[in-house]
Order: C-alpha cells, then sequence, then structure tokens
C-alpha cells in the first residue's frame, strides 16, 4: 500500500495514517473473503463433482459407440440390414399394388352400381309400358264390345 503513496516518505504522520486506514480495509476484505470462501468451496466441490459424472457419461458413450460401430461391422449384421430393407422395399410395392386394387374395387364397384340402376329402371320401364299396353289393350276390348 505504501507504493500507492504519492508523497515523500519524509511526512511520516500522514504514511503511520495511511496504514492506520489500510488495516481496517484489509480486515474488511478478509472478512468478506472468509465469508464468501464456505460457498466457493461447496460451488468448487460441486462443479468437480459434475465434472467427473460427465467424464464418466462420456467414457460409457464411447464405449458404447465403440461396441455399436464393432457390431456393425460385423457381416451378419449387415446381411441382415441388407435384408431388411430388401423386405422393406417389397412391402412398399405390395403396399402401391393392394392401393392400386383398391383403387379399381372402388371405381368397378361404382360401375356395377350404376348398371344395376340402370338395368332397374330399364325393367321398370318395360313393366310400365306393359301395363299401358294391357290398359290399352283393354280399352280397345271394351270400345269393341
Amino acid at each position: 500500500m505504501e507504493e500507492l503513496n504519492t508523497e515523500p516518505k519524509e511526512k511520516c504522520g500522514e504514511t503511520n495514517e495511511s496504514n492506520l486506514e489500510t488495516k481496517p480495509g484489509l480486515l474488511i476484505i478478509n472478512s468478506y473473503l472468509n465469508q464468501i470462501n464456505p460457498d466457493l468451496q461447496d460451488v468448487q466441490s460441486d462443479i468437480k463433482e459434475v465434472v467427473g459424472k460427465q467424464k464418466l457419461l462420456i467414457d460409457a458413450m464411447l464405449k458404447e459407440n465403440e461396441e455399436l460401430s464393432n457390431l456393425l461391422n460385423e457381416s451378419e449384421v449387415q446381411n441382415m440390414f441388407l435384408s431388411i430393407k430388401h423386405c422393406h422395399g417389397q412391402l412398399v410395392e405390395l403396399k402401391k399394388k393392394l392401393m392400386f386394387l383398391h383403387k379399381k374395387t372402388m371405381t368397378l364397384e361404382k360401375r356395377a352400381n350404376v348398371l344395376r340402376v340402370a338395368k332397374q329402371r330399364e325393367a321398370l320401364q318395360r313393366e310400365h309400358q306393359k301395363e299401358s299396353m294391357l290398359v290399352r289393350e283393354q280399352e280397345l276390348i271394351s270400345k269393341q264390345t
């Protein structure tokens, strides 16, 4: 603290007063640091714990990645994945065919419905014509008699 003092050392009275003023300042700083120190130590231990857990997780993840890459390198697994991909492609094609057949079936059913309705209409018209012919014949027979 004496380095900060810009006045010459010849003034001893003032230098002693500045030393007295610095000591209470240092005491305040030290007491403040002593109050904060347990909190800082707790935080530091928490950080160390988190870092330790992080390292464990990273190690576990690296081991799992290594195991997975070893498994993927095996030809048996690769063949299985190729088989799965092939089967998936066949399923997609089958689904497309089924959708096409369903669409075709629906259009055929609609057409059959239209034809059935048309035949019923024709049958009704024929029946109506027969009835009108019978009525006309009876009118003609009744006029003749």
